[in-house]
């Protein structure tokens, strides 16, 4: 399933592995895409049974609108009993991440 923004600055892409989903995000994340980003990662999170890993490693922008739509599916995860990792991240998400100190509560080692 692939869900392009009104603006094409987003292309999100989700499959099952297992009992997880891992959900591919491409192109420019911002606040413009916000809502297209919550409805893939909450529509993901509701298809797993332990949670959703990120594939971001083609994300060219993001900023922390993003991170704060992640951040919230991340809460509604753990409610939930799953998880929510990035598995791989673009340079700018990363620097996003550490600015922020939130690399620790998305990192995949944090869900094992």
């Amino acid at each position: 399933m692939a869900l392009p923004s009104p603006l094409n600055l987003i292309t999100v892409s989700s499959r099952r592995s297992g009992d997880r989903m891992i959900v591919v995000l491409r192109g420019a994340i911002d606040y413009e895409s916000e809502g297209v980003l919550r409805r893939s990662l909450v529509g993901a999170l509701g298809r797993s049974l332990r949670g959703i890993d990120l594939d971001l490693r083609e994300v060219t922008f993001w900023d922390c609108s993003s991170l704060n739509v992640l951040l919230a599916v991340r809460r509604t995860a753990l409610k939930e009993g799953k998880t929510v990792t990035i598995r791989a991240a673009s340079p700018v998400v990363e620097r996003v991440c550490e600015l922020t100190e939130t690399l620790p509560l998305l990192a995949a080692s944090a869900e094992r």
